[in-house]
């Protein structure tokens, strides 16, 4: 039989819901009632319409809808009739359970989110962005008009492919990550992140190669370690670091559950966004990632291993517990390197660490270099806190005095058993121990809320350490070893602004000393922080504010202003609040297109 419309299985449609067309009542003939045109219609090509119940004539493809619209309707009403019973038979079973003392909260939930985490997820719509994942909608935040970050990766726009270097170019760029990074925040293993780029160089030819993870890892490696090459010669373009952390955006935003799964491996991942923006000067963004991980640590609980689930699991993997250590101290460094130069609390505190050192030998260990810094970010916050924040409110008495003395032989000693460093290295230079012991020394002797006046030998001992401190910037500054002008600047200023105090304090009081040789050096310091302003350009207010002071060394009165030991807390009062609507400049909106020249620069 042929297969005419007229034989054709007609659409799931009740007669009932459909009634004749015009054209075949006034022909007087059967209408087939075909859905969305009968055969009489089909066959002569004209409209096939019916009246509906306003007496207006639509098409019958109109009546379809309808009719399914309202079985769906019914379907959904049966649906919610279905799930009230359901909850209803649950909530009198969970009564009954609790009368009979049994906790009903425990596993029931965990399951269900288990068995949704566990599904294989669809890819992201357009709208999908990273921030969305992390923190509330700005709707539902309190002050919504603060919530200017939400805008860091809303405009960003990524490559429709991952593009990788040559693999030697990608060893290279990782060597150069790892010479930094295992050195000041060992966020990723070395020996793991060669599996890694072993695995997404197997077959050039296909891009199916390793996860989501790994090609986010292997981008943000790329990018950090492009950053890092531009800190130590700028002629060095940063082109490729932002396709790069594009496309690891990109990665992101495309699988967000395969990446973000709040564990280990998330943090680390974090981690990394921290580093970059870090590298990138856009404290901003920095403070708002480094507050995502450092809650993320304390939900796994990565700051106690006296409890005895954790025990039981450093027995049976050495390697993870080494691995979980580090990462842990890596979000430590981090964040006391912020919240010093920015004036701020640090989430973790000292006495809630019950998180040894990483191991410096075996699998997922940690270099003695990295250790021997996580000691120096201890003193800096305890000197930092100390100095700036008021005493415990149980009235116990703290001698200020011998602490400050019992510092700065802790220091002095921490300088001493600085672990044996590559002599060639510009990356882990010895440059970085010698600074950070002066200018902390420098931190420790100037002016503050605890000690707003001192001794001729204090201020003799700040101004050489102060001139020091200046000395070893001018070095650094000029072979190139300062990377982090955002915290290099500031640590500048405070050393420039205690050796004028001392200046002016030693005058007044009517000592001997060489104020030539102390001018000179302010002069030094004057002209270092130009340099660094044309690198930085947020320093120019360290370097106004300083060329002001300086200005009026030599106007002496009969005693020092009352409110000089402002000019020490770090130049927080020229250090800008943090404007978190400037940080849209981090994420590129069109990223660039990869030149294989930048590359072959490295």
């Amino acid at each position: 039989m042929s297969d005419t419309p007229s034989n054709r299985k007609r659409n799931s449609v009740r007669r009932a819901n459909v009634t004749a067309c015009q054209r075949c009542k006034s022909r007087k003939q059967r209408c087939d009632q075909n859905i969305p045109a009968c055969s009489s219609c089909a066959r002569a090509g004209v409209p096939c319409v019916s009246v509906d119940v306003d007496g207006q004539s639509v098409p019958r493809r109109y009546f379809l809808f309808s009719s399914v619209k309202r079985d769906c309707m019914h379907a959904y009403l049966n649906v919610l009739s279905y799930i009230k019973n359901l909850e209803d038979r649950v909530a009198e079973l969970e009564l009954a359970l609790r009368n009979q003392g049994i906790d009903t909260d425990s596993d029931a939930s965990r399951a269900s989110q288990d068995a949704l985490e566990s599904t294989p997820e669809a890819h992201s719509s357009n709208d999908l962005n990273l921030l969305r994942l992390l923190v509330p909608r700005p709707n539902d935040v309190q002050h919504a008009q603060d919530s200017a970050y939400h805008t860091l990766l809303d405009t960003i726009t990524v490559p429709d492919t991952v593009k990788f270097p040559p693999r030697p170019t990608a060893i290279q760029l990782a060597a150069t990550y790892f010479e930094h990074s295992n050195f000041f925040s060992p966020v990723l293993n070395q020996e793991s992140f060669h599996d890694t780029i072993d695995v997404l160089y197997q077959d050039q030819t296909s891009n199916g190669q390793g996860t989501s993870v790994q090609k986010f890892q292997l981008c943000m490696v790329l990018a950090i370690a492009i950053r890092l090459l531009n800190r130590t010669d700028s002629s060095i373009p940063t082109t490729a670091s932002d396709s790069f952390f594009a496309s690891a955006i990109g990665i992101l935003t495309e699988r967000p559950q395969a990446t973000w799964r709040g564990d280990l491996q998330h943090l680390q991942n974090l981690l990394l966004i921290v580093q970059y923006t870090i590298f990138a000067s856009n404290l901003s963004a920095a403070w708002h990632f480094i507050g995502l991980a450092t809650r993320l640590a304390i939900d796994l609980d990565l700051l106690n291993e006296t409890r005895l689930s954790v025990i039981e699991d450093a027995h049976e993997n050495e390697a993870e517990v080494n691995k979980r250590r580090r990462v842990f101290w890596s979000t430590y460094i981090l964040e006391t390197n912020l919240c010093v130069i920015l004036n701020r609390p640090r989430s973790i505190p000292d006495e809630a660490i019950f998180t040894p050192l990483p191991s410096t030998s075996g699998s997922e260990s940690s270099s003695p270099l990295a250790n021997h810094c996580i000691l120096f970010r201890q003193l800096e916050y305890e000197i930092f806190h100390t100095l700036n924040y008021k005493p415990r409110a149980n009235g116990t008495f703290f001698d200020y005095k011998s602490w400050k003395t019992g510092m700065k032989d802790r220091l002095v000693e921490w300088h001493a058993n600085v672990p044996p460093l590559d002599p060639t290295s510009k990356l882990a230079p010895q440059n970085f121990f010698d600074g950070a012991l002066y200018i902390t020394l420098v931190s420790l002797f100037s002016p503050s809320r605890h000690f707003p006046h001192l001794s001729e030998d204090e201020l003799r001992d700040l101004a050489q350490y102060a001139s020091t401190s200046i000395e070893l910037y001018r070095e650094g500054f000029k072979e190139g070893k300062l990377r982090f002008y955002w915290r290099t600047t500031p640590n500048l200023f405070q050393s420039g602004a205690a050796l004028i105090h001392c200046i002016k304090s030693l005058t007044l009081q009517g000592a001997v000393f060489d104020v030539n040789a102390l001018k000179s050096r302010v002069s030094v310091c004057s002209t270092v922080l130009w340099g660094m302003a044309e690198r930085y350009p947020p320093g120019a207010s360290y370097r106004d504010r300083f060329d002001e002071m300086s200005a009026t060394m030599d106007e002496m009165a009969s005693e020092l202003p009352m409110d000089i030991s402002s000019d020490f807390l770090f130049g927080h009062n020229v250090l800008p609040s943090l404007n978190l609507d400037g940080a849209a400049a981090l994420w590129t909106s069109t990223p660039p297109t990869l030149d294989p020249w930048i590359l072959d620069q490295i």
